[in-house]
C-alpha cells in the first residue's frame, strides 16, 4: 500500500500504521489508544479501519 496521510489531525500516515501493526497493534482501538488515531475530528475513522484491514492482509496478520 502506498504511503499517504490517513489522519490529518494527528499527522498519521499509512507507514505509521503499518509500523504499529508490525509492532503488535491488532485493531483500530489499539491505534486509537497508542497513536490517537481518529480521536480529534473523527473524519478519518472509516478510512483508517479500511487501511488497517488492508495492511493486516498485506502483512498476513
Amino acid at each position: 500500500m502506498k504511503n499517504r496521510l490517513v489522519c490529518e489531525c494527528c499527522d498519521i500516515w499509512v507507514d505509521d500504521i503499518k509500523k504499529a501493526l508490525e509492532n503488535g497493534a491488532d485493531s483500530f482501538e489499539d491505534l486509537e489508544r497508542s497513536m490517537r488515531l481518529g480521536v480529534l475530528c473523527s473524519a478519518c475513522i472509516g478510512d483508517s479501519k479500511k487501511v488497517i484491514e488492508e495492511l493486516k492482509s498485506e502483512l498476513g496478520i
